[in-house]
């Protein structure tokens, strides 16, 4: 089919590597969701709400299937679990919500053991990684909100924020910026500084042109090592850690080789420093 033949250049795979990839790519995924919805449900423990507290059992129980048996029937049931939480939560749902149900949704759709819907699911997940980083960065330039700084700076409300950006800015500029609160009047949150302005402007550009990078072969290896690095140093401000892991997972899927098989247990053991950080057993970290 021309449909098949036009979407070649999203593959790239190492002879045999597909089936390897593809099971640990669901491992990594269903261990992510699954432990966002403990470490959601763990500081609100004693008031949590019966809704969530069901959606908690679905989520564990098909998460546990998919792990053990990987029965698409258990992507199914994640999935309706994922739109279920977000339909109760609409419009207060994190954005990464709706990417992990549509994850959930190819995953439940197209079958690994297939050959023709591995290479359709790891084709579909690749081009979802290059339309989100093309498609942020676009909305980043064309709303205006990153022409003078205004987002970071209107940003500095959150902590870890505040912390990068004292880095960036004079101390004059810091303090005017720290001073407003984000109530009505407060402002105007525009910034002179060179250096902040450049990494500034430099967020969207980097987004827009990771996106052909990642999907022309030539440039595809160096892509995926500039989109490691860029994602996390985004994270070190942001700290939406769980957007962060399931798009590194997503992202991952562009290396030839099936490296992310040899990372699972690397997944699995940041997931496990985040519930010790939140059960109180090691330091507390600040992260969403």
């Amino acid at each position: 089919m021309w449909v098949d033949r036009a979407l070649t250049f999203l593959d790239g795979d190492e002879p045999g590597a597909q089936p390897a990839k593809v099971q640990a790519f669901e491992t990594i995924f269903v261990l992510i969701v699954g432990t966002e919805y403990w470490l959601r449900a763990i500081p609100k423990w004693s008031g949590l709400s019966t809704a969530y507290s069901l959606s908690l059992a679905s989520a564990t129980l098909w998460c546990l299937l998919a792990l053990v048996t990987r029965w698409r029937i258990a992507f199914v049931g994640l999935g309706l679990t994922q739109a279920v939480v977000i339909w109760q939560e609409f419009p207060a749902a994190g954005n990464h919500a709706y990417l992990e149900l549509i994850l959930c949704c190819l995953c439940a759709a197209l079958s690994p053991r297939n050959e023709e819907e591995r290479t359709l699911l790891l084709r579909s997940v690749r081009w979802i990684v290059c339309v989100v980083f093309f498609y942020g960065g676009l909305q980043k330039l064309v709303h205006g909100y990153y022409a003078r700084g205004q987002y970071l700076a209107f940003s500095m409300w959150i902590g870890s924020f505040r912390d990068v950006v004292s880095y960036l800015l004079p101390a004059e500029e810091f303090a005017r910026l720290a001073a407003y609160k984000g109530e009505v009047g407060d402002g105007p949150y525009l910034v002179s500084s060179p250096i902040f302005l450049a990494l500034n402007h430099s967020i969207y550009l980097v987004e827009m042109a990771l996106a052909p990078g990642l999907l022309l072969a030539s440039t595809r290896r160096w892509a995926v090592c500039a989109a490691v690095a860029f994602l996390i140093g985004i994270e070190v401000a942001a700290r939406e850690v769980f957007f962060g892991l399931v798009f590194m997972n997503a992202l991952l899927l562009f290396v030839p080789s099936d490296l992310n098989r040899r990372l699972v247990p690397v997944f699995a053991a940041v997931l496990v420093l985040l519930i010790l950080s939140r059960v109180g057993i090691l330091p507390e970290v600040v992260f969403y």
